[in-house]
C-alpha cells in the first residue's frame, strides 16, 4: 500500500509545471537514463591516468547500486510506480518498466557524484548538484515516490563509500606487496 502522504507530495510537485522546467528535467531524466551519463563520466575518467582511479571507482560503485538495486531490490521489492497506481496523471515520458524501489536513476547519480566527490571536492558539489536535480525530476515526472528517491540517494552514496574503500584497500595491498617485493631484491 503507497502511503496517501507520498502521493500528495507528488501532486503537490505536478502543480508546479511549467513548460519551460518541463523541457530543462526531461533533458536531466533523459541524461540519468540507464546511469549512461555517469557511465560515460567513468569511461572518460578511466581513460584520463590522473584521474583513472577516480574513473575505475565509479564503475565498481555502479556496478554494484546495479546489481542491488535494479536486479535485487526492484524485483523483491516490486513496488509499482506512482503512475500505474495513479493513472490520472498524464505522463510527460514514457512510462518506466521497471518497478518503483529503489530509483535507478537517483542511485546511480549518487553512486557515480559521491564517488567523485570522493576524489574531487569541487566536480563533485557539481556532480552531486546534477545527480539532485535528475532524482527530482523523477518525481516530478510521477514515475518514483520520495521514499523511492531517498533509497536510491542512500543505496547510491552506500555503493560510492564502499566502491571507495575496496579501491584503497586494494591500493594498500598492492603498495605493500611492491614494498616487500622490493626488500627482497634489495632495492628501494
Amino acid at each position: 500500500m503507497e502511503s496517501n502522504m507520498e502521493l500528495q507530495i507528488l501532486h503537490a510537485i505536478q502543480g508546479i509545471h511549467q513548460e519551460w522546467l518541463t523541457e530543462i528535467l526531461r533533458f536531466f531524466t533523459t541524461m540519468g537514463e540507464s546511469g549512461l551519463v555517469w557511465i560515460v563520466i567513468a569511461i572518460v575518467l578511466t581513460c584520463i591516468p590522473k584521474t583513472r582511479k577516480c574513473g575505475l571507482t565509479m564503475m565498481i560503485a555502479m556496478a554494484v547500486t546495479y546489481l542491488v538495486g535494479n536486479l535485487f531490490l526492484k524485483n523483491v521489492i516490486a513496488r509499482p510506480r506512482p503512475c500505474a497506481v495513479d493513472t490520472g496523471v498524464t505522463l510527460k515520458i514514457p512510462f518506466p518498466s521497471e518497478y518503483s524501489f529503489p530509483s535507478g536513476h537517483t542511485s546511480n547519480g549518487f553512486a557515480g557524484a559521491v564517488t567523485i566527490f570522493s576524489y574531487y571536492r569541487k566536480a563533485g558539489i557539481l556532480s552531486l548538484l546534477v545527480a539532485a536535480i535528475i532524482a527530482f525530476s523523477r518525481l516530478y515526472f510521477f514515475v518514483h515516490y520520495p521514499t523511492d528517491i531517498l533509497g536510491g540517494m542512500v543505496l547510491g552514496t552506500l555503493d560510492a563509500v564502499l566502491a571507495v574503500y575496496i579501491v584503497k584497500r586494494l591500493e594498500d595491498r598492492v603498495n605493500v606487496k611492491t614494498i616487500s617485493d622490493n626488500d627482497k631484491t634489495g632495492h628501494k
